[in-house]
């Protein structure tokens, strides 16, 4: 142990000694169990299987947008090849 793990201890003896140790350590239990619901109301942290379901979701709606993308713009790429074109055509 390290001196500031002792300096730790040091401070949480006198309360042990006041209140007892169960008392204690059932409230540093209680701070350790808000903290996690607190996290997981937040989202950070997540079950894993949940975690991989949102990546796969999102790399299938990423699919449908990059599809609906080429299929709007495609026609849009041809018009200004064909006016390049032209253009060239015109001049020469």
């Amino acid at each position: 142990m390290g001196q500031e793990e002792i300096e730790g201890v040091k401070e949480f003896l006198p309360l042990a000694e006041k209140y007892g140790l169960a008392v204690v350590l059932t409230f540093i239990l209680l701070v350790i169990l808000v903290a996690l619901v607190r996290m997981i109301i937040k989202g950070e942290l997540v079950p894993r299987s949940q975690l991989d379901k949102a990546e796969e979701d999102r790399d299938r709606l990423q699919g449908i947008l990059d599809k609906e993308r080429e299929e709007l713009w495609g026609p849009v790429l041809e018009v200004f090849k064909n006016l390049k074109k032209d253009q060239n055509e015109d001049r020469g």
